[in-house]
């Protein structure tokens, strides 16, 4: 495989069900939303800044999306109770989706550690751009 092909959808997949086995399915409707999810997460991830780490970013980006799918009170709600009403959120309103899973926290962590110069890796890079605002004088 070229640094340049996309990661195979079927070697994310397979590596999920090593990192989340609550995952594992056989079933081809499943599978086939998986694939789809995929598809939908490629613009997410900058498989060619990431390099072999790009696995894992799809990896945690799809177990984050897959558990707040199977428990959609994840980061919503950690308690409720009745009298004198009182609501606990596992996360603050103004905090980042990603921070609502533990998949999606690792996501964040994984790309916070892979910082090339002044560009995130999560963003598509424009090297030009960048060259030209930083190395002009």
């Amino acid at each position: 495989m070229n640094i340049s092909d996309p990661i195979p959808s079927q070697t994310i997949i397979d590596t999920l069900f090593v990192i989340a086995p609550q995952f594992y399915t056989t079933d081809p409707t499943k599978l086939a939303n998986y694939n789809t999810m995929i598809g939908l997460l490629r613009c997410q991830v900058n498989e060619q800044v990431l390099s072999c780490c790009g696995v894992l970013a799809y990896v945690y980006l799809l177990a984050h999306w897959l558990q707040l799918q199977t428990s959609p009170q994840t980061g919503v709600a950690t308690n409720l109770s009745e009298g004198e009403l009182s609501i606990g959120l596992a996360i603050s309103p103004d905090s980042s989706i990603l921070n609502a899973t533990q998949y999606g926290r690792l996501y964040k962590d994984l790309i916070k550690r892979t910082v090339i110069g002044s560009t995130v890796t999560n963003l598509p890079p424009n090297f030009a751009v960048i060259n030209a605002c930083c190395c002009q004088g």
